[in-house]
């Protein structure tokens, strides 16, 4: 339950982050069988579905190195699902994937926009 209260932290503190950065969130923790999407955000006319990420003692390049391609795929999956689920054509929409990395007690954020 620690890792759960830990990861719900880290979400709202990357949320804030990207509402302080002009982004509008638009749901947090979005689930389907088989995938989430941490934050659903617009950014502009982008449709921004963040992945975010919590190490206690890595560094940012550990952080990227560590999500693998079937974790990217369940996300673009979930985030189709949603696009479809709201009537948002995805070969017209704007969409961007993005990662946000916390690491450390500083808990100091980078933002890998269009990570992959």
């Amino acid at each position: 339950m620690q890792e759960v209260a830990t990861g719900r932290k880290a979400e709202s503190l990357c949320a804030e982050f990207l509402e302080k950065h002009n982004l509008t969130i638009i749901c947090k923790n979005y689930r389907i069988d088989g995938g989430e999407v941490d934050i659903i955000a617009r950014d502009g006319i982008y449709w921004v579905f963040c992945e975010v990420k919590y190490r206690q003692h890595e560094s940012f390049a550990a952080v990227l190195e560590q999500i693998q391609p079937q974790q990217c795929r369940r996300v673009r999956q979930t985030a189709r699902y949603y696009l479809l689920s709201n009537n948002i054509d995805e070969h017209t929409a704007a969409i961007r994937f993005d990662v946000i990395a916390i690491v450390g007690e500083s808990k100091k954020i980078e933002w890998f926009k269009d990570a992959f």
